[in-house]
């Protein structure tokens, strides 16, 4: 109910706010295909996923090529030819154009950069296995996590430590490696609840517990019905429509998961500058400070 209501809001301010071009977009390019190029204002530049459209742009497609918008309305509009921006009519469900838009403007904003600093990097520690996900009290989409860290010199194995914040006895497991999934011989994590984890060396102490959350039975419901909206618009979440996917996973505070459905994205070759401000404030927020770092010069580069 609270996301729902944040929704709501960005959602009047979406479509009543008189903004600029840019700042009230009637359409979000979610895909292209092939070349496609975008007039605004006597300016043509390539179209990208994350694209924003204004009533009168133009969407110019070479000859085969295409591009998959969604409007502020809900509506997904396929251009294959050359294409006026008009005020769109009716048509989904258009909490989805809120939220994405939305999440690219937060990605965009001047203290993305600085997230990650209040959420605490990942920082290597001599002697200790310093943790690296889950962490930062953040939010995990599956009930049987993998966890990982960084290695100590000479240890020949760990004892991973999982405990529920709320109250019961820790579960602890001897482990080999520096990545572990939660086994499926044991009953799954909690949806909802809190958790704190913690790793030692063999013959060595713990090093400092770092907690997350597991996904709530109302978010993860929320997940589902998104994702059913994005295949409504005739995409695969996880293919063609997986810049959407991104997006949501972001608005959810699902970074783990986003940050995966970037990788995707990325490996397609259909990052722009958008994708790279959302991919840096994601890494920030997980505290990879270097990568989060190399992303947003990225982004720099291709705003030039």
């Amino acid at each position: 109910m609270r996301k729902q209501l944040r929704w709501a809001a960005l959602l009047a301010l979406v479509t009543a706010v008189p903004l600029t071009a840019q700042e009230d977009p009637v359409a979000l390019v979610v895909r292209v295909q092939g070349d496609v190029q975008i007039r605004h204002g006597g300016a043509t530049s390539a179209a990208s996923q994350g694209s924003r459209l204004a009533v009168g742009d133009e969407v110019i497609p070479a000859s085969g090529a295409r591009a998959i918008l969604i409007t502020r309305t809900g509506a997904n509009q396929v251009i294959t030819e050359a294409t006026t921006i008009e005020e769109p009519r009716a048509g989904g469900n258009p909490d989805l154009f809120a939220r994405a838009i939305s999440t690219l403007a937060q990605a965009a904003s001047a203290d993305a950069r600085s997230a990650g600093g209040r959420q605490g990097m990942i920082r290597p520690i001599p002697g200790e296995p310093v943790l690296v996900a889950p962490r930062n009290e953040l939010t995990i989409s599956g009930t049987r996590p993998t966890f990982s860290w960084i290695a100590v010199d000479g240890a020949t194995g760990y004892t991973i430590q999982v405990r529920n914040t709320g109250g019961g006895p820790p579960m602890r497991f001897q482990v080999t490696g520096t990545e572990w999934t939660f086994p499926g011989s044991e009953t799954e994590l909690q949806a909802g609840a809190g958790y704190a984890w913690t790793v030692a060396p063999t013959g060595g102490r713990p090093t400092r517990e770092q907690q997350f959350k597991v996904i709530d039975s109302e978010d993860q419901e929320l997940l589902t019905t998104t994702l059913g909206e994005i295949r409504a618009m005739g995409l695969d979440p996880m293919g063609d429509g997986l810049f959407l996917t991104a997006v949501i996973l972001r608005d959810l505070e699902l970074y783990y998961d986003a940050a995966k459905a970037l990788e995707g994205v990325e490996k397609a070759g259909d990052m722009s500058a958008d994708l790279y401000l959302l991919k840096g404030e994601i890494l920030n927020v997980l505290g990879h400070e270097e990568e989060a770092r190399k992303a947003f010069d990225k982004a720099d580069a291709l705003m030039r």
